[in-house]
């Protein structure tokens, strides 16, 4: 009798958990749609500001419309690109003119109808800022219809790179193991002319090692990897860096940081690797040795 009231037990207590079970999945569901509705909501609240925000800066803009359109070579020898800038004011006149107005220098723009279009060369290192000058009898009202700030990614080669492998520092020696793995993008990456490593000791080069850019490429010809081993001999506060040196179809050479360690004042190894463990872009040179673009200084 006391077995079949235990069963009875043990059936009504899955029986409560089975219940359970499900009113908390449900509760989760319910949350879980409270919280899709919310995003949702939220989505909906920004797309709105940005729609009336659009639609204000319009009002209040002097024009009714504006086209620019960048050309799709870079030209090699000035690293200039062309671009086709047109305006249409939303009041015209027979006495209005425009210019436009790019780094404290005036260009003049042709009117065709109501339109006015103008083409200059923007370099792809400054940034590009266009703004519009309307002159309507001597009365000029002056707007920035639209800005650049990084137009060198547009045209110029993208790439990442970093060291997957070991390193370590034992009697005076530092030793690296493992490959350098590059992976290009943007509209030139198919076309990298040079690639070297280069390995820097207290900033002197020490070593300059041009790779096969044929022989060590993927299937996705995006991607390389050269495996490397080595060691160097170093003392206390030395600082060993490891570089990858690119050069583009244009002659522009992009030097990017893999891998950098030290050895402290103790002679034991620090790696300096804590916030871009996956590299980063240091500078870009000309093919006259000019420092077009510089980021980090290691």
């Amino acid at each position: 009798m006391k077995k079949n009231y235990l069963y009875i037990i043990i059936a009504a207590l899955i029986l409560f958990n089975i219940y359970t079970l499900n009113k908390v999945s449900n509760i989760d569901r319910n949350i879980q749609q409270i919280f899709n509705q919310q995003n949702n909501l939220s989505n909906e609240i920004n797309n709105i500001y940005s729609n009336v925000d659009e639609k204000l800066k319009k009002q209040a803009s002097m024009f009714d419309s504006y086209d620019v359109t960048f050309g799709d070579e870079l030209n090699a020898d000035n690293l200039t690109v062309p671009v086709k800038i047109s305006v249409t004011p939303k009041e015209n006149s027979e006495n209005l003119t425009a210019e436009l107005l790019i780094n404290n220098e005036r260009h003049s723009m042709i009117k065709n109808k109501t339109t006015f279009i103008t083409q200059v060369n923007a370099y792809v290192f400054d940034p590009f800022k266009i703004m519009i000058v309307l002159n309507d009898n001597g009365t000029e009202k002056i707007e920035t219809i639209d800005e650049y700030n990084d137009l060198q990614y547009k045209y110029l080669l993208d790439l990442y790179g970093h060291f997957a492998g070991n390193t370590k520092y034992s009697s005076g020696k530092y030793q690296y193991d493992g490959d350098i793995i590059i992976d290009f993008s943007g509209p030139t990456y198919e076309n990298p002319k040079k690639i070297s490593i280069l390995k820097y000791v207290n900033g002197d080069l020490i070593d300059e090692q041009e790779l096969d850019i044929n022989g060590n490429k993927s299937k996705f010809d995006s991607h390389r990897m050269h495996s490397v081993k080595d060691e160097v001999e170093l003392s206390a506060n030395d600082k060993i860096e490891i570089y990858i040196s690119v050069q583009d179809k244009y002659g522009l050479n992009y030097k990017y940081i893999v891998l950098a360690d030290k050895i402290d004042s103790v002679g034991k190894l620090v790696r300096m690797r804590p916030e871009w463990t996956n590299g980063s872009m240091v500078e870009i040179k000309d093919k006259n040795g000019k420092v077009l673009l510089e980021n980090f200084k290691y």
